[in-house]
């Protein structure tokens, strides 16, 4: 089955879930130092009503967090450019996919001006490919509904509003993983069809390809996501994306 062939389970219209989303990613490549990073959001999901049309969704960050065990002196820099997409209105199609942002002039408008205040006191290479790639990622809203879809940002979120008997696959590109094109499974593992089970394997193979692990869990409470987590295990590094409900 393809994700053409499931049906939508839509929050409640107007009704405010509150959500903690949680990347942590640990790097082996240096035997005596591993580095790791955990960003978490705490976000704000509302279903509502516009001109007739009830397919929209606003997130809302209330906040960022960014902790490393090593000196890292960019995560100020890194929450800063953070909170341009602290506010962000999306349209969703009949199969929980992105396919429009409403507010996309905003954001563009607000990352010209985060742009202009982060270069007055940040500067190097590393800092101007980084505000360049936001730079570009604004330049089309395709890039930008690929960019909120990906696990790194809303993407389990958007993979939990569905469920069946049956089993779906996908296809997934990874951001973190040098955009490996990634073929997704999910499937029931109860008989109430409480939490699916994730599994997924690279499509082709190639150097971001040495995947030893990719699997994961959603769990869902009275019709809603309530806890979602993807591992991702490398030759050097893991990666673990998070979701958990906080609100009732």
């Amino acid at each position: 089955m393809n994700y053409l062939d499931y049906n939508i389970i839509l929050p409640e219209l107007d009704k405010t879930n509150e959500f903690l989303f949680e990347n942590i990613s640990t790097d082996f490549s240096n035997p005596k130092t591993v580095k790791k990073i955990n960003y978490t959001r705490n976000v704000s999901i509302t279903r509502f009503k516009r001109d007739g049309n009830d397919m929209l969704l606003q997130l809302f960050i209330s906040d960022i967090k960014i902790k490393s065990n090593m000196s890292t002196g960019n995560i100020f820099f890194l929450e800063e450019v953070g909170s341009v997409f602290d506010e962000v209105e999306v349209e969703i199609n009949d199969y929980g996919k992105i396919i429009s942002i409403l507010n996309f002039k905003e954001l563009q408008d607000r990352w010209k001006t985060m742009h202009t205040k982060l270069a007055i006191d940040n500067e190097g290479r590393t800092v101007e490919t980084y505000m360049q790639n936001i730079t570009d990622l604004l330049k089309e809203e395709r890039r930008l509904i690929s960019f909120f879809s990906d696990l790194k940002i809303y993407g389990l979120y958007f993979s939990s509003l569905y469920r069946n008997s049956y089993d779906i696959e996908q296809k997934r590109k990874l951001i973190d993983c040098g955009k490996t094109l990634m073929t997704e499974r999910f499937y029931p593992k109860d008989e109430k069809f409480i939490t699916y089970a994730i599994k997924g394997a690279p499509v082709q193979s190639n150097e971001n390809s040495n995947f030893i692990k990719y699997q994961g869990i959603i769990e869902y409470r009275e019709d809603q996501i309530n806890f979602a987590t993807i591992e991702i295990e490398k030759e050097k590094n893991t990666l673990v994306y998070n979701l958990y409900k906080t609100s009732v």
